[in-house]
């Protein structure tokens, strides 16, 4: 059995699995959620698609490396999950940096407003693992903006494929473009918050 864990096209993982039947090589793929510090806290997620029973065999292994396998049906469904993860990720950044830019511009200190919003019915898990980022400015990479740029492609790709409009998902891509046509490339996608302030005439310190 191979077990893929990376975010790769539909039409790539379609392909290494026909090169694996030939060898009578069952394949699951399995792409995870989770960067460098979601692996330490031990929250990494698979998501996982192929045959039920290749899931089911293993997933006493997958549970060795994070606590939480969700299965959602045969061929390359994961890698649609995964992409459309990426693709929330992607928009929810872009969303919670106009917010917050605006809350600021208004006057209201980044770190009060954000720990109301994490307090509130829309904080989430995301809004409080990056609330130090955007208070702190500290933009250590975790996911940079050409990964994120690729996973925005292959959603606005899927989208086409299977005639779903994605009005938010392709403005932020091109906004995601716009701040590597800056040269913001190394650091970590959450700049875009740095984008949302130049944008709106607003220094942050």
């Amino acid at each position: 059995m191979v077990i893929e864990c990376s975010s790769i096209s539909l039409e790539g993982s379609a392909e290494l699995r026909k090169l694996l039947a030939a060898r009578k090589i069952e394949y699951l793929a399995a792409p995870v959620s989770g960067n460098a510090k979601v692996i330490k806290a031990g929250r990494l997620s698979f998501v996982c698609s192929g045959p039920k029973k290749a899931f089911d065999a293993a997933l006493p292994y997958l549970r060795m490396i994070a606590p939480a396998a969700s299965w959602v049906g045969d061929g390359e469904l994961s890698r649609i999950v995964k992409i459309c993860h990426n693709v929330f990720l992607g928009v929810v950044t872009q969303s919670l940096a106009e917010v917050t830019v605006l809350a600021q511009k208004a006057g209201v200190p980044r770190h009060a407003f954000l720990d109301f919003m994490n307090q509130s019915v829309m904080g989430s898990t995301f809004t409080r693992y990056k609330t130090p980022a955007f208070v702190n400015l500290d933009f250590k990479v975790t996911f940079t903006p050409y990964l994120l740029r690729k996973d925005l492609d292959l959603g606005l790709d899927a989208g086409r494929r299977f005639e779903v409009p994605m009005p938010l998902a392709a403005a932020t891509r091109d906004l995601v473009q716009a701040m590597m046509g800056r040269g913001w490339t190394e650091e970590d996608f959450a700049t875009l918050l740095l984008q949302q302030a130049q944008a709106s005439g607003l220094a942050l310190a």
